[in-house]
């Protein structure tokens, strides 16, 4: 008995409506899938979990043992005019006993920045006129090239220059490419 067109097109319909309904499965689990990968890998990269630290306790966060020592707004061997209206040079400092040695990889993009209540952060950068810090004080970026040892204590510095109606409230964060998404936030010291 030969096939005809009539029998096997029901069968041909019937199986390309399976494959229309399993699309509307297998694409969104393809979609979430890849984009699962593309959100964890970018999650390292930003700042989206906070920690609290209060004032004056030590976070061991990185590796390291960190402790918020406090800011401080800078005025002096800046000449007037300078900077933009408006704007305040702050130094944020940290107290940092170093635990893992291996900070190239443990604080590979290390970020400190302030925030304010608003939620606007500002990023560290140079301001021109200002002295450089003493010596021994390295910068997040700098300290991750020192060589430290396992129990070396360092003190940690970034500058800021911020606007001066919010350089009060401002408080700092913490973030390591190790640790992400995870970050510290620290409670200010008065």
């Amino acid at each position: 008995m030969a096939v005809t067109d009539y029998d096997t097109q029901p069968s041909e319909r019937r199986w390309r409506r399976r494959s229309l309904w399993a699309l509307l499965v297998i694409v969104p689990v393809s979609l979430f899938t890849i984009s699962y990968g593309d959100y964890v890998e970018m999650s390292r990269y930003t700042d989206l979990y906070p920690t609290e630290v209060a004032a004056g306790e030590v976070k061991h966060y990185g590796g390291s043992d960190w402790q918020f020592y406090g800011t401080r707004k800078m005025q002096e061997g800046i000449r007037p005019g300078s900077l933009p209206a408006g704007s305040v040079p702050v130094i944020a400092r940290f107290l940092v006993e170093i635990g893992d040695t291996n900070l190239q990889e443990r604080w590979l993009m290390c970020a400190i920045r302030l925030t304010d209540k608003a939620g606007r952060s500002w990023s560290p950068t140079s301001i021109p006129g200002m002295r450089p810090a003493k010596e021994g004080i390295q910068t997040c970026t700098s300290a991750i090239f020192s060589g430290a040892e396992k129990g070396t204590r360092m003190v940690i510095e970034e500058r800021f220059l911020v606007p001066s109606d919010v350089a009060g409230e401002l408080r700092p964060t913490l973030g390591v490419y190790s640790e992400r998404p995870y970050y510290l936030r620290f409670a200010r010291t008065e």
